[in-house]
């Protein structure tokens, strides 16, 4: 029975919503690709609430292969879901999301007869699915049968061995089946193979070198895609190509068009630093201008070789294979030089398993110069972002100077209640975001209800209530990117009530988001402690007692024992923060060794003993500025 999702459903459920990844990919190996749907999009919601932007990335490129596959969604549409979920997988940087998102490319490509491009997409992912076994069966099944359309026999041959040997090891019958019918079909109608196969199962020439060449090129395959540093990414490469190639050293050349030069900073053997040269000389440069292919025995009796590298850097060149780097429009990026082979010359099969390495090393690395020019346009959006929330904040202080850093503080208690219920960073910023916003709308209040020193009339109060819809529509405007998208919802919800009775919305319940139930406590508590026009901070014991008698009605019990449980030092800390004053270290050991749940407590007794009375007197010093056992 496929588990439904219920938007009621608590954000502790991390553990539903995996499991209702895992169904859904169950759902997919038995062709029922309306429930893989249903699944996917309730376990996006709730990886989505937790900001797991990789399980988010899995969960979007699964839903657009099972919706090409149901045909809900057109070729290019589920195309378009793809590379959505491309950019948001390779943003971050989670290589098993980035292998799903090319698997699910892989298979439509294979749907639509284009074998080409369903292998170099199937044959990047399919040795990185090892936390997803079903997918990577799928993924050498889909290999095996593009091979064998493409009367490609060799690699065909290859693939089914893998897809069958691994899907009976685990236990996937329907695929395992599958498979064998394609196996007896394909030797069936290709006899001349038949002997093939069985020549191959006995003798197992060059295994151990085989097995050897495929995990190094596994190992290149999984890092390159992975890897969001150009320094190890480059690294990485040229010491796989290396070794794969037996070689004293390898160096991976970048072309610079702008400049018409070739650099590196990869020079294995050597101190790091940095070649640069003309893309003019040498081989390397030769095989970027020309794209070509070179295969050395002596380096020094080549005139294309450039002697000045080996003079700066005292090094003997003696044979080479340099190779260009292309991407995936097969432009030239860059080159490959691979140096002195240890055991002969460099052969065919040299250049051909460098090809298959350049493949990868090409598109990694223009991915990677992509992803980190991405990086600096989003830090540079954060930055401006900061400087947004800044000057909105800073607009709304300057209406009243009397609720001069209310937002401030409220974003100060939302962060330790966020820390005590052990919410993530990524969510923990958009709570705080939204608490230095959640009065923005009182922008659209007139001065003189907003400032009177006096009880509101009816009339004013209805008034003053509509600064949440007016901050909801400011937000709302607001290009935010995707990922703050709920800051509008949060700091819109900080005036619903648990039991439903609050304002804009009437929310009740979990229908307010977390982030608002949050700033619901974090608001009230800072109104009602801090000087207003027409009165004082209220006392503590009144204050407290508030927030504990709103538990369950007015605010979340859960969000209200979190803050409860709080230690009065870091509460302290906020109450102070106006007078620009700071707890001493004493008083400061003690307020820390009690929280505000248990201060209520002390407050609330009839008779004291000492310890007690001290605790209160310390806090009543800071809290209300002046000494009350004096």
């Amino acid at each position: 029975m496929s588990l439904k999702y219920n938007p009621k459903i608590n954000l502790d459920s991390l553990e539903k919503a995996n499991e209702l990844l895992t169904e859904a990919i169950s759902f997919y190996e038995k062709n029922n690709f309306k429930s893989a749907i249903d699944n996917l999009s309730a376990a996006h919601k709730i990886f989505l609430a937790y900001k797991d932007m990789a399980k988010v990335s899995v969960c979007l490129s699964l839903n657009g292969l099972n919706k090409y596959l149901a045909k809900t969604e057109s070729y290019y549409n589920s195309l378009l879901l793809l590379e959505d979920s491309k950019f948001l997988c390779e943003s971050t940087s989670d290589f098993i999301s980035i292998a799903i998102n090319k698997f699910a490319f892989g298979q439509i490509f294979f749907m639509e007869n284009k074998y080409d491009e369903a292998i170099y997409y199937l044959a990047l992912c399919a040795d990185s699915l090892d936390s997803y076994p079903l997918l990577k069966v799928k993924a050498y099944q889909l290999l095996a049968v593009s091979y064998i359309r493409l009367q490609k026999n060799k690699p065909a041959i290859s693939f089914l061995e893998k897809a069958i040997h691994l899907s009976k090891t685990l236990g996937f019958k329907i695929i395992y089946e599958e498979l064998r019918e394609i196996s007896k079909n394909f030797i069936d109608s290709n006899s001349s193979l038949h002997q093939a196969v069985i020549t191959t199962q006995k003798k197992k020439i060059n295994k151990e070198k085989d097995t050897t060449l495929l995990l190094a090129l596994s190992n290149i395959a999984r890092t390159v895609n992975a890897e969001a540093n150009i320094d190890k990414l480059l690294i990485t490469i040229a010491e796989q190509t290396r070794l794969v190639l037996n070689a004293d050293r390898c160096t991976v050349f970048l072309y610079d068009k702008i400049k018409n030069e070739l650099w590196s900073k990869v020079a294995l053997g050597l101190e790091s630093k940095e070649i640069r040269f003309s893309a003019d000389k040498g081989f390397a440069g030769y095989a970027v201008k020309t794209g070509e292919t070179i295969r050395i025995k002596d380096a020094y009796n080549d005139s294309r070789f450039n002697k000045d590298i080996d003079k700066d850097t005292g090094y003997k060149t003696y044979n080479l294979l340099c190779m260009p780097i292309r991407n995936i429009k097969y432009e030239i990026i860059g080159a490959f030089q691979v140096l002195n082979k240890q055991n002969g010359d460099f052969t065919t099969d040299d250049e051909n398993i460098l090809l298959a390495i350049g493949t990868n090393a090409g598109i990694a690395i223009e991915n990677n110069m992509l992803f980190n020019i991405q990086q600096k346009m989003l830090e540079e959006q954060k930055v401006l972002f900061e400087e947004f929330i800044d000057t909105l904040a800073a607009s709304i202080d300057a209406r009243d100077k009397i609720t001069l850093g209310h937002s401030n503080r409220v974003r100060l208690y939302s962060e330790l209640i966020c820390s005590q219920l052990g919410l993530n960073k990524d969510l923990t910023n958009i709570i705080s975001k939204a608490a230095m916003l959640h009065d923005i709308g009182k922008i659209g209040i007139r001065d003189a209800v907003l400032q009177k020193k006096g009880s509101l009339t009816k009339e004013e109060y209805e008034h003053i209530k509509e600064h949440v819809k007016i901050t909801y529509d400011i937000l709302c405007r607001a290009n935010f990117n995707s990922s703050l998208t709920e800051i509008a919802e949060i700091a819109s919800s900080h005036h619903e009530k648990y039991d439903g009775t609050g304002y804009f919305r009437g929310l009740k319940g979990e229908e307010i988001p977390l982030g608002g139930r949050i700033l619901a406590v974090s608001d009230v508590f800072d109104a009602i402690t801090s000087v207003r026009h027409y009165r004082d901070r209220m006392p503590m014991k009144e204050a407290l007692k508030i927030i504990i008698n709103g538990r369950n009605t007015h605010f979340d019990g859960k969000i209200t024992d979190a803050f409860l449980n709080l230690n009065c030092d870091v509460i302290t800390d906020i109450l102070i923060s106006e007078y620009n004053i700071s707890l001493k270290n004493k008083d400061r050991e003690i307020l820390k060794s009690i929280t505000l749940g248990e201060f209520a407590d002390i407050l609330n007794k009839e008779k004291l003993k000492k310890e007690e009375e001290n605790i209160i007197n310390i806090f009543n010093s800071y809290y209300i500025r002046k000494n009350v056992s004096k």
